[in-house]
């Protein structure tokens, strides 16, 4: 039986020393406190369970374990890598329900980021806005998805303030046209490399 290993990623972001040293951390640290949601074990929810880690090593195996434990924060963030608009990801949660984050650091860093965060009893709001701050120069896109609108109207750490109303990004979506990559960016090198007409 051959051992899993992490592929090479065509995205260009690299993880920083701290970042890389986080994710060793959170392969043998212990919750520092229980899962919110396994608190409430008889509720029922919809949704999508992130795939094992076991079958991933490194950077990759932290990103699918802090997803897999704080699958309730992860929905509540957006992915700057792009796969909004590759994939219809409508949260980084759903990086994580699929094979999408192994190939991404983007995808990989928000999520060990959010349980960081989360083990040091930080609020979504605060985490939401940490990230976003970090990663929206990230975006490869020139204009906003309606679903990165969606996100900007719903986050927490700015009280919800309207993004604005039809922008050309939510036009193009609708219209059926290619998303408009940021200048100097390929296909190749938006959202870990995927094509952006995939869908």
């Amino acid at each position: 039986m051959a051992i899993p290993t992490q592929p090479k990623s065509r995205f260009s972001l690299k993880p920083s020393g701290a970042l890389a040293l986080s994710a060793a951390l959170l392969l043998f640290t212990p919750p520092a406190f229980a899962n919110a949601a396994a608190s409430s074990a008889g509720e029922k929810t919809a949704r999508k369970e992130v795939l094992d880690a076991s079958n991933y090593v490194g950077q990759v195996k932290a990103g699918y374990l802090a997803a897999k434990e704080v699958p309730e924060v992860c929905e509540k963030l957006f992915c700057y890598c792009g796969c909004d608009m590759t994939d219809c990801h409508g949260s980084l949660l759903d990086c994580f329900t699929s094979d999408h984050g192994v190939d991404c650091h983007i995808c990989q860093e928000e999520a060990i980021l959010a349980l960081k965060f989360h083990r040091k009893g930080k609020s979504i709001s605060d985490i939401q806005k940490f990230i976003d701050k970090r990663y929206a120069k990230e975006y490869p896109f020139e204009t906003e998805s309606p679903t990165l609108q969606k996100y900007k109207r719903e986050r927490l750490w700015d009280n919800g303030k309207k993004a604005a109303s039809k922008t050309t990004g939510e036009q193009n979506s609708e219209a059926g046209a290619e998303p408009k990559l940021k200048q100097g960016r390929t296909k190749s090198e938006s959202c870990c490399g995927s094509d952006a007409n995939k869908k």
